[in-house]
């Protein structure tokens, strides 16, 4: 039997991915190793993607009722599911946004801090945390495990930057994953299959992520998209280490690269808040030096997400082409 997933779709086109049941079980079989054991799970995912399925097959094997929370994810409902758990082992899966609301309503309603003590792992994954967020969950008696993965490793398959089971992970031009739990490939793009799936010399098939990264002590260190460089005044810029400086100022900050006719491309900042521009370059500057700087922010209501959650970047990148078009067409009229 064969899963067919689409992946999130948040830095490019979806992709129909083709899981087999092997290598679903592998991944079942290596999570609930690291966790100890099987448990009880609470679902607060689209069910339509791979962490929520992983979810969904690590509860069965537990024997006990998965709980779902229904509609929108708030504070009130996920602590209300947590409540209802009765096995001895009681975990869940959540994105960064989800752990950030549980984390901020805690703080105005202290009695949603044990409910959720009660769970004996929450992992955190889809995407790179706001910097400070897992320490303040922490803070509050919160075990909280980050991982990494894809839909094409059957989900995260690298838990606090040591793979689980029998996965391995190396560094060449870009992290590359292989073990078990690898996807067959993609459905019908076997072009596609072949470039991002292939054998070594040695016989080993090995899964290219796309990822930039480093292994420190045996710990991956992830550091954003291979392709989420940009050239700025000829210097090379990565998005994604911009963006950690920044959530320091707004949380919810997505930097993704606009145009500029001096430089070519340059870091903005996308944000539902109004943090200070000069805050934020100064920061960024002595962090990353000054090619670095975002050169504005651009304040919207929410930040646009894909249906898995993660913020959509491609149309933030459109959003904010526009919005510096708009802004050179006016300087054209009236500057």
């Amino acid at each position: 039997m064969n899963y067919i997933l689409e992946t999130s779709g948040s830095s490019g086109a979806p992709k129909s991915v083709v899981l087999s049941e092997g290598a679903v079980r592998a991944a079942t079989e290596a999570a609930n190793e690291r966790l100890g054991g099987p448990g009880q799970w609470v679902l607060s995912l689209p069910e339509a993607f791979v962490a929520a399925k992983n979810v969904i097959w690590r509860n069965e094997t537990s024997g006990a009722p998965l709980v779902r929370t229904s509609g929108s994810f708030t504070a009130e409902a996920f602590v209300e599911a947590v409540e209802t758990l009765e096995h001895d082992r009681r975990y869940t899966s959540l994105v960064p946004a989800q752990l950030a609301r549980l984390v901020d309503a805690a703080e105005i309603e202290r009695s949603f801090i044990a409910p959720i003590r009660r769970l004996d792992r929450i992992l955190l994954g889809g995407q790179r945390a706001p910097a400070g967020l897992i320490e303040k969950a922490s803070m509050l008696g919160w075990r909280v495990t980050r991982t990494y993965g894809a839909t094409e490793t059957c989900g995260g398959c690298v838990w606090d930057g040591r793979p689980i089971g029998d996965m391995k992970i190396r560094i060449t031009d870009q992290i590359e994953i292989s073990g078990p739990t690898l996807a067959d490939g993609y459905h019908e793009e076997p072009e596609l299959t072949e470039r991002r799936f292939y054998h070594d010399a040695g016989g080993t098939r090995w899964y290219r992520t796309g990822d930039a990264g480093a292994l420190i002590g045996g710990q991956l260190q992830v550091s954003g998209r291979i392709d989420d460089v940009i050239v700025s005044g000829g210097m090379n810029v990565s998005l994604a280490a911009v963006e950690h400086v920044v959530q320091v100022f707004a949380a919810d900050a997505v930097v993704v690269a606009g145009p500029d006719p001096k430089w070519g491309e340059v870091p903005v900042v996308v944000t539902t808040s109004r943090p200070s521009l000069a805050e934020i370059r100064s920061a960024v500057g002595n962090a990353l030096g000054k090619p670095a700087r975002p050169n504005h922010v651009v304040t919207v209501s929410a930040i646009p997400t894909t249906h898995s959650g993660k913020p959509d970047r491609r149309k933030l990148k459109r959003l904010v082409a526009s919005r510096t078009a708009q802004k050179s067409t006016r300087r054209r009229l009236f500057g």
